[in-house]
């Protein structure tokens, strides 16, 4: 059985009451200990596809995601629009990777990626808090931390701004002493943005209670 056969028994399985579709998708994690230079391809493409991302990621949940696929996982879920589903792709490849990796090759797509790609990484930062392997974080969640303030501030785009809000720390003690005046720059341009979602979330980051309303046209974190 080819992995589209798999992908295809899976995906008609989910349809379906009983244990089918977990019996396919044990079937097709199996079946990646015999993986061909083909089926890496595959699995790879399939990443790029709304249809069978999904399923790729479900058939390594519970196993590691190998290097030749940790760039298109990561694709995977700064280019998913849910900042819920996207955790999918984050988490199994923290577990498999440790957390400076990951932070590190999101923080890339936070830098250089296209706007749509820095609006996801900065939701998938949310998933990526794990540090399995114990690794010294600090330095890196510094520049992280600095990066987003910089490019909410910078970065005109309503989306990326909407997903950067959330992660946003307003207190000075967060920052190098450069960025200080870029605190009060947020926070003012936040305030008078014309975007209901930027002008609420600020105000949550600045302390006030809920109900916090979710980012507009995807379901909030954890839903």
């Amino acid at each position: 059985m080819d992995w589209h056969e798999h992908f295809s028994g899976w995906f008609e399985a989910t349809g379906r009451p009983g244990p089918t579709a977990h019996l396919r998708l044990a079937a097709a994690r199996k079946r990646v200990q015999t993986n061909t230079p083909a089926d890496w391809q595959w699995l790879s493409d399939a990443l790029a596809d709304p249809a069978r991302k999904v399923f790729v990621a479900l058939v390594f949940k519970l196993q590691p995601v190998p290097k030749r696929l940790l760039t298109p996982f990561l694709h995977a879920a700064v280019l998913e629009r849910n900042p819920s589903r996207n955790r999918i792709f984050v988490e199994p490849c923290v577990r498999s990777w440790g957390g400076r990796e990951i932070n590190r090759r999101l923080l890339r797509h936070l830098q250089n990626g296209s706007n749509e790609e820095k609006a996801g990484a900065a939701s998938a930062f949310y998933w990526a808090q794990g540090n399995p392997r114990c690794e010294d974080l600090s330095q890196l969640r510094s520049s992280i931390r600095s990066a987003l303030l910089r490019e909410f501030v910078s970065n005109e785009d309503v989306s990326v701004r909407q997903r950067i809000v959330p992660l946003l720390r307003l207190d000075v003690s967060a920052y190098p002493v450069e960025e200080h005046s870029l605190i009060a720059e947020a926070i003012a341009l936040a305030r008078a943005h014309p975007d209901e979602y930027i002008r609420h979330r600020i105000e949550v980051q600045l302390g006030a209670g809920g109900p916090f309303k979710p980012i507009p046209g995807a379901r909030p974190h954890g839903a």
